[in-house]
């Protein structure tokens, strides 16, 4: 990834979250709606954040001229492309850019399972069956 993806707040989070899962341009009543579940707001709240995440260049706002005109947040930055921002800073913040330091703290805490180390194991294989492929 080229540029650099700043980490987000939890509150323009949760609204990027909205819009990753609607997958489509929304208006600013659509994601209220959906955000009244795990972060009640008012809309002029709502709008004010809306405005600093397109500032951030995560959102894109068209004006829409109707009958009645409005606005609609379109996401510029994938929620792929965020994960991997965000879990890349996380470990290199935390386990010195180790991701195998924070597979240690998992298992020596006991918050990984058995089941866990074995989806873990897969997915490591099914990345080497793909790195063979690229070869």
């Amino acid at each position: 990834m080229s540029k650099s993806i700043p980490r987000l707040p939890d509150a323009e989070l949760d609204i990027m979250l909205v819009l990753w899962r609607k997958n489509e341009p929304s208006r600013i009543g659509e994601i209220h709606a959906a955000l009244q579940e795990t972060r009640p707001c008012t809309k002029p709240a709502l709008h004010s954040l809306l405005e600093r995440l397109s500032d951030k260049g995560f959102v894109s706002i068209d004006h829409v001229e109707d009958a009645r005109p409005y606005k609609l947040f379109t996401p510029l930055v994938s929620e792929r492309d965020y994960r991997a921002a965000e879990s890349r800073s996380f470990i290199d913040r935390l386990c010195r850019g180790r991701w195998q330091t924070l597979i240690a703290s998992l298992v020596d805490s006991d918050e990984i399972s058995r089941d866990d180390l074995d989806e873990i194991r897969a997915l490591l294989e099914k990345s080497e069956e793909k790195e063979d492929g690229d070869e």
